[in-house]
């Protein structure tokens, strides 16, 4: 199960790497063509596409994902496939024309006079298109279709990079053309996953398993607006209370922030499937827990790269109207961490317990919005952060414990919180070294580099156990002796 683990979540990780990666790689464009209040509107737009994808289709996504995996054969989870499909078409298209007939004052209020009415239009097109181009896609990896997946996340990049390059760099539309970029890239890669998906679908719509999907994705949109609370609690607030050209900056950091989920979601993707479908089997939970410490172990040099170069990482890509952000960058990389961490608790998604995991999200949506409504006007945007990775570490530590009733993981809980000490250790030494205006300083590189190393060297000692460690160099020799061989 572990090899087959790591195959898919490479083939996952890079399909997610195109579609979420390219809005990082696009950042030294845009973010040197369009000004601080400009990229404030991508991102204004962003928090919207994810409250919409997480409530215009009802979370039919989690409904399709749970019972395909217990669907006996193939007929029945072509009905459940396409039933979920169409009802997605049919909330977009709902969603798009409610937009249209309210443009005016909502064009006001999201983009405040920064962009042109239409740009509005385009935006949500692209949000919709993109709606069901995910659940598509997301279909594909629930059947186990890693290839088809990625080759649908590559299609949407080419769409989105070239056709947003183009015409913003080129063309000079602005914000328009970004939007019209991730249209574009929706449309190619909805394409891609929809051939890709050749005898899951049919045209077939059925209402029973329609209400069924419902009944256990339904409590989930109160938990998916929950969980946006919390991932975009701290956006609004800059917003609202610090202004949109405050919310560009934060948005940037935020963008790099992202690479984070964006490396480690290839494992998420490839993880779910094969639980919801082994949980029962005897050697599920011990090899969660293993993954667990892998994970937490290479969040070390990962989350604690992006915090202690995070002045670097801004000075090198982004104009010096972005570069505040390195007060809130290391904050943002550990909330994504804790973020992810969920995946590793699935308690209470296996035991059905859904409307648990609702209350629990929005409770921590609740602490987020109230911490950073306190704390945001006293201490600016980096507050902001901070308020959103205690909400996400106290929303992890409840999926933990209220889901072990259902699903006990034996994480070894000594080993995982040292691994995330010592990352919570180095965010705290990235926030202190880029505190001064960035600049190349060969030295300091060379410190940090060190520091760094050393600390991930300590938590691969630390945070995993002798059969962990064994495990690893037991795979990396076979690897190794297959790739002689084959040279040979």
């Amino acid at each position: 199960m572990l090899r087959r683990l790591a195959k898919d979540s490479v083939i996952y990780g890079c399909s997610t790497l195109l579609v979420r990666g390219i809005q990082i790689v696009l950042i030294p464009v845009y973010s040197r063509v369009l000004g601080a209040g400009e990229y404030g509107i991508v991102e204004t737009v962003a928090i919207l596409g994810a409250l919409v994808n997480l409530t215009v289709a009802l979370e039919i996504s989690q409904g399709m994902a749970r019972y395909l995996a217990d669907a006996p054969d193939e007929s029945q989870r072509r009905s459940y496939a396409s039933t979920a499909i169409a009802f997605s078409v049919l909330a977009y298209g709902l969603f798009v024309l409610l937009v249209v007939a309210a443009s005016a004052p909502l064009s006001q209020w999201l983009l405040g006079g920064n962009a042109p009415a239409h740009t509005l239009l385009v935006a949500v097109g692209a949000l919709a298109v993109n709606g069901v181009f995910v659940l598509v896609q997301d279909l594909l990896r629930w059947q186990l279709r890693p290839g088809a997946y990625l080759a649908a996340g590559l299609a949407y990049s080419l769409g989105s990079a070239s056709v947003g390059i183009f015409l913003v760099a080129v063309q000079g539309m602005g914000v328009s053309g970004v939007f019209w970029g991730q249209l574009a890239g929706a449309l190619l890669g909805g394409l891609v996953a929809v051939r890709g998906a050749a005898g899951l679908l049919a045209i077939e719509f059925d209402r029973s398993r329609l209400r069924r999907m419902l009944s256990y994705s339904l409590p989930l949109v109160i938990s998916g607006a929950a969980v946006f609370g919390n991932l975009f609690a701290g956006q609004i607030v800059v917003r609202e209370l610090l202004g949109i050209d405050a919310l560009g900056v934060y948005g940037v950091a935020a963008r790099f922030a992202s690479v984070v989920s964006i490396l480690t979601v290839g494992l998420q993707a490839a993880l779910a499937p094969l639980v919801f479908r082994s949980w029962r089997e005897p050697g599920t939970a011990p090899m969660l827990a293993r993954v667990c410490r892998y994970y937490c172990v290479c969040m070390v040099p990962l989350v604690g790269g992006i915090a202690l170069f995070s002045g670097e990482i801004l000075l090198a890509v982004t104009g010096p109207a972005f570069h505040g952000g390195r007060e809130v960058l290391p904050v943002l990389a550990l909330a994504a961490m804790f973020s992810s961490l969920y995946v590793f608790a699935p308690g209470l998604f296996l035991g059905e317990r859904t409307g648990h995991a609702a209350a629990l999200n929005v409770g921590g949506a609740l602490l987020n919005l109230a911490l950073a409504l306190w704390l945001v006007p006293r201490l600016g945007m980096g507050a902001a952060a901070i308020t959103t990775t205690i909400s996400a570490a106290i929303v992890f530590a409840g999926y933990v414990l209220l889901g072990r009733v259902y699903f006990r993981v034996p994480y070894q809980a000594i080993r995982v919180a040292a691994s995330l000490g010592a990352t919570g250790l180095l965010v705290a030494l990235g926030l202190a070294w880029n505190a001064p205006p960035p600049a190349w300083d060969a030295a300091q590189l060379a410190i940090k580099l060190t520091v760094l190393l050393t600390a991930a060297a300590a938590a691969a000692a630390v945070g995993m156990d002798r059969d962990d460690r064994a495990l690893i160099t037991d795979n990396l020799c076979s690897f190794l002796s297959i790739k002689h061989k084959g040279n040979n």
